[in-house]
C-alpha cells in the first residue's frame, strides 16, 4: 500500500530565480557599458577670434543673402562697388552650386588660386533654418573653407 501512496503524492517543484535575475542583470551592465551610443552627426562651425577683421579681395568675395523658399540673391564684390550680381534658386539647375564653382573657376584663371576664395551668408528673417543648412552643405561639398555666418537683417517686403 505504501507503494501506491507515493505514487499519487504530489511533490512541489521549487525553483531558485536568485542566479538567473543576477546573471540578467550582468548582461545588461555588460552591454550598457559595451555598446557605444550613436555619434552625433553635426558639422564644425569655427569661429574668430575677437579683433579686427580681415579684408577680403573685392574679386574673391561673393555674398549670398537667403530669402525665403531657396531663392538667394548674390552679389560678387560689396555693396559699394558691386562688380556682378543676380539671382539664383538654392535647388535648380543651374543653381548655386554651379554658380559657385563658377566663381571658383574665374577666381583660379585671374589669381592662379582659390586660397581668398570668400563666401559671405546672410539670411534674412524670413530664411528658413532648412535653407541656410542647405546653403552650409553647399559650403562643405564645394570645399570652400573661408565662410561667414552673417547676422540676419530684415527681408524686404
Amino acid at each position: 500500500m505504501n507503494a501506491i501512496e507515493t505514487n499519487n503524492s504530489k511533490r512541489n517543484l521549487q525553483i531558485d530565480f536568485a542566479p538567473m535575475v543576477d546573471l540578467g542583470f550582468l548582461l545588461i551592465t555588460f552591454f550598457v557599458f559595451t555598446t557605444q551610443l550613436q555619434q552625433s552627426k553635426a558639422f564644425g562651425l569655427n569661429m574668430p577670434a575677437d579683433g579686427t577683421g580681415t579684408e577680403a579681395k573685392l574679386s574673391t568675395t561673393i555674398t549670398l543673402l537667403i530669402k525665403e523658399n531657396g531663392v538667394i540673391d548674390y552679389t560678387e564684390g560689396n555693396e559699394e562697388k558691386v562688380l556682378k550680381s543676380g539671382t539664383v534658386a538654392l535647388n535648380n539647375k543651374p543653381g548655386l552650386r554651379d554658380h559657385l564653382i563658377d566663381k571658383r573657376r574665374r577666381i583660379i584663371q585671374q589669381h592662379g588660386s582659390d586660397s581668398d576664395y570668400t563666401v559671405l551668408i546672410q539670411p534674412t528673417t524670413v530664411t528658413s533654418y532648412k535653407d541656410l543648412v542647405d546653403v552650409l552643405d553647399e559650403m562643405t561639398i564645394n570645399d570652400i573653407k573661408k565662410y561667414v555666418l552673417m547676422k540676419d537683417k530684415p527681408a524686404k517686403q
